[in-house]
């Protein structure tokens, strides 16, 4: 018998419980960066006005991909077709997105 067959393809459908880990993997990322996002707002809060605003709407954007993350996270934990790699690549485009956005925020801070 080949060990071919035992090593499943990257494009194979995969089991719910892989979908599961990765879902549990990528709300950990997500809670993670919007705690990261909440310190920064806090020392945004902290700053000049006009810095303050600017930081306000790149932590806004922020913001709002960790959330549509998270809602695309919950709708995955109920959806039972999609695939794990589908939404890996979802939701790791929007925690770039967060990532982009916070260094933005972090970047108006530091220049203050």
């Amino acid at each position: 018998m080949s060990n071919a067959a035992a090593v499943p393809h990257e494009d194979a459908p995969r089991p719910p419980d892989d979908k599961n880990k990765v879902v549990d993997s990528l709300t950990e990322v997500v809670d993670d960066w919007r705690a990261r996002v909440g310190e920064l707002r806090v020392q945004a809060d902290l700053a000049k006005l006009d810095v303050r605003d600017r930081a306000t709407k790149q932590l806004d954007i922020a913001q709002n991909a960790c959330l549509a993350a998270a809602s695309k996270l919950r709708e995955a934990r109920r959806d039972a077709t999609v695939s794990a790699q589908s939404l890996s690549d979802g939701v790791r485009k929007l925690l770039q997105d967060v990532k982009d956005a916070f260094e933005a925020a972090g970047a108006v801070i530091a220049r203050g």
